[in-house]
C-alpha cells in the first residue's frame, strides 16, 4: 500500500493523494518545490523539493524550498504554518474587508478595553467613535422621554470612557505621535483623521 500524501497549493491543504499524483502535479508545474507536503511518518510539513522522487528529471525552480515547521507525527497531518507572522500585542491587523461593520469595530475596541499600547486604524477609531456617539445619544434620548434624570446615559459614558481614551491613544500611536496629544483640543481631531504611518 502506497503512502498517502497531503500537500499545499497557495497555502490551502489538498489531499490525500499518491506519490505518482504528486509527480504528475510537479510535471504540470502545479506543484512547486517550495509547496509543503506531508505523509504519515513525517514529523513535519516539508518542502516538496526536499523529496527527490517528486521532481526527478525536472528542471530546478527559481525559488527552491522553504524551511519546514516542526509538528507532531499523528495519523492526520499537522496544521499548516501560519500565513502571517504573529503580531505585537495591542496591534490591530484585522482585515476591514472581512470585518467591515461599524458594530464589529465597536465590540473590538470594547474587548481591548484598557489596551493603551499598539496602534488603532483610522477605521477602527472612527467606527467606535460613531457607534459610541449614537448609543450615547440614544441613552440620553430615552432618559429624556422617560423623564429620567440621565443616570443611564451617565453610566454608559463612564463605562465607555476608558475604551474611548485607549482607542484614541492607540490612534495617536498610529500617526506616530504620543498619546498625550489627545489632550489637545481640536488638534486631536485633525490627527485622528490622518492616515496611519507605516511602522
Amino acid at each position: 500500500m502506497s503512502a498517502k500524501y497531503f500537500y499545499t497549493v497557495k497555502g490551502a491543504r489538498q489531499g490525500p493523494t499518491t506519490l505518482d499524483e504528486l509527480k504528475s502535479l510537479a510535471a504540470r508545474e502545479e506543484l512547486n518545490r517550495s509547496d509543503l507536503i506531508w505523509a504519515e511518518g513525517m514529523g513535519a510539513w516539508q518542502p516538496a523539493g526536499s523529496t527527490a522522487d517528486i521532481f526527478q528529471g525536472l528542471p530546478p525552480d527559481l525559488d527552491p524550498g522553504m524551511v519546514a515547521n516542526t509538528a507532531s507525527a499523528d495519523t492526520m497531518p499537522p496544521p499548516l504554518p501560519p500565513a502571517m507572522p504573529p503580531t505585537m500585542p495591542g496591534t490591530s491587523t484585522l482585515n476591514p474587508a472581512q470585518h467591515g461593520s461599524l458594530f464589529y469595530w465597536y465590540v473590538h475596541v470594547l474587548k481591548s478595553y484598557a489596551g493603551f499600547e499598539g496602534r488603532a486604524t483610522r477605521r477602527e477609531f472612527w467606527s467606535f467613535f460613531l457607534v459610541n456617539f449614537c448609543i450615547g445619544f440614544l441613552t440620553a434620548l430615552i432618559a429624556a422621554l422617560c423623564g429620567d434624570s440621565g443616570v443611564l446615559s451617565l453610566l454608559y459614558g463612564f463605562a465607555t470612557l476608558i475604551p474611548y481614551l485607549a482607542v484614541g491613544i492607540r490612534r495617536m500611536h498610529d500617526t506616530d505621535r504620543s498619546g498625550w496629544w489627545i489632550l489637545l483640543p481640536i488638534g486631536n481631531l485633525i490627527y485622528w483623521a490622518e492616515d496611519g504611518k507605516p511602522t
